[in-house]
This record gives structure tokens, sequence and C-alpha cells, in this order.
């Protein structure tokens, strides 16, 4: 049974049958990359600088959209293929993809990596999956009705110091790699206990809704890789700030994100 979802708006019950549809496809997804073996993951399609696409991000794709596709009437948003438009949608309503979030760590067997599937409602986020294949974890959450792993109710930490903090944080395809650009971020992550760069910014905000970690911050990221993480911090009971009315395929952004109680992560 999934998780029942408490918001008191009255669309409770659409909601509901949306996120299913979401988890529905995530884990199918997942069950695919899982069922590539060692060949799925060296299969690789594309690589330029410090992008990498393996053939395994386009068949995640294929099911998700295939699922998608068949259950609703929205457009999708993807990271491998930009927009792929339904006629019957609402004009307010998309989907959110990233088939394979943490490339590099499941091309190499890092055990850190996953499908990330959101709805946005107009330019916000209302609902978000993340599911860690590897792991047999489904993180799920709507805004406003809660938040859930493998069923069970989660909520961000209550940790109030950045010095007992964990933040988790990344350096994405389009991050400042300059000389300059990783001195800022080492004089930002002087102020937390620890910092860890875990390789999915889609786990790493999914973490930070179970309460795993405290903060977030992550610049030169897409919308894909953090739509449905933001909706599940929110709906676990945390902060993330974006700018998601400005986002599409091409857009990068700064994405900041903490628990109830500690300070966003400087843009």
């Amino acid at each position: 049974m999934g998780p029942v979802l408490t918001q008191p708006d009255g669309g409770s019950s659409e909601l509901q049958h949306w996120l299913m549809v979401a988890v529905d496809a995530a884990k199918a997804a997942g069950a695919l990359l899982l069922s590539l073996g060692e060949s799925g993951r060296r299969t690789v399609i594309a690589e330029e600088g410090r992008d990498l696409k393996l053939s395994a991000d386009r068949q995640s794709e294929a099911v998700i959209v295939s699922s998608l596709q068949a259950a609703t009437p929205f457009p999708i948003l993807s990271e491998e293929s930009g927009t792929l438009e339904h006629q019957d949608g609402d004009g307010r309503r998309r989907w959110v993809v990233d088939p394979l979030d943490g490339t590099v760590n499941y091309s190499r067997g890092i055990d850190f990596c996953c499908v990330s599937v959101a709805l946005l409602d107009g330019s916000e986020p209302v609902l978000g999956v993340v599911h860690d294949f590897g792991r047999g974890e489904t993180f799920v959450g709507v805004v406003g009705g809660g938040a859930w792993l493998n069923d069970r109710p989660i909520h961000v930490s209550d940790v109030t110091r950045l010095d007992r903090a964990v933040l988790c944080a990344g350096f994405p395809v389009g991050g400042d790699f300059s000389t300059a650009g990783i001195t800022r971020f080492a004089r930002q992550m002087q102020q937390y206990k620890k910092v860890r760069l875990l390789g999915s910014a889609a786990l790493s905000l999914a973490h930070l809704a179970a309460g795993r970690v405290d903060a977030y911050v992550e610049h030169g990221i897409r919308l894909w890789d953090v739509a449905a993480g933001i909706a599940i911090v929110r709906a676990a009971g945390g902060r993330a700030s974006a700018a998601v009315a400005a986002l599409d395929w091409s857009t990068l952004t700064t994405v900041s994100a903490a628990n109830a109680t500690l300070p966003l992560a400087d843009a």
C-alpha cells in the first residue's frame, strides 16, 4: 500500500493518483537499469569534457516516457530529449524527468544513483519521486501532503547549528571549476561540521528530506536534477530556494535547501 496524502485542499485523490503513476514509472526504469548489468554501465554514447552519456540513460528515459505518456496528458521535460509535448495537457502541469541521476557513479559501479520524476504545477514542483534502485529505497513527497521513504513517513532533521550540520554539495557539469569558484566553495564549506559530495543531486536532496543530512547547495545545476528532490524536501518540512520559473532545459541555477531551522547556504 502506498502513502496516503493528508493535505486538506480537496485535491488529495488526484495527486495520489499522479504520485502512484510517477512511482510506477520510476520503479520500472530502475528495474531496467539494474537488469543491464556490467555491459549497461559501460556502453558510452557520448563523452565531452566532464559530461558522460550512457545508452542506459536513453533506455531508462524511454521506459519512463512511455509510462507517463500512457497514463497522463502532461508534457514531459527530460534530460535526454528536452521537452516532449502532449496535445491534451492543461497548460499548467508538466513532468520533469532525470532517467539516471548519477550517471558517472552508475558507470563506475558506485552504488549512489537514482531515477528522478517530478510533477510541476506552473513553476512549482508539487510532487516528487526519487528511486534509489540499487538500495531499493523510494523517496516520495507531495508538497502540503507529507513525505515517505518506502511508505514510512520522513521529516527533515532538527539540527540547529551549522557547526553540527552535514551539508551535501557537488560540482555538476555546469559548475564553476575555476580557482576562484572552488575557493568560494571551500570558504562556504568551512561553516559546516561535515561536507559530502555524493554525485547525485536528487539523492542528496532525498537524504536531506529523510534527516540523514541537514543542508544542500549546488551551483550550475539543472531543473531535472533537482525538481523531484525540491518537492520531497518541502513535503518533509524543509526549505528549498530555486528560481524554478526561470528554468528550462538550457538554464543553470543555484539550488539551496535545508531543514526548518538552519540558514540556507549562500547562493
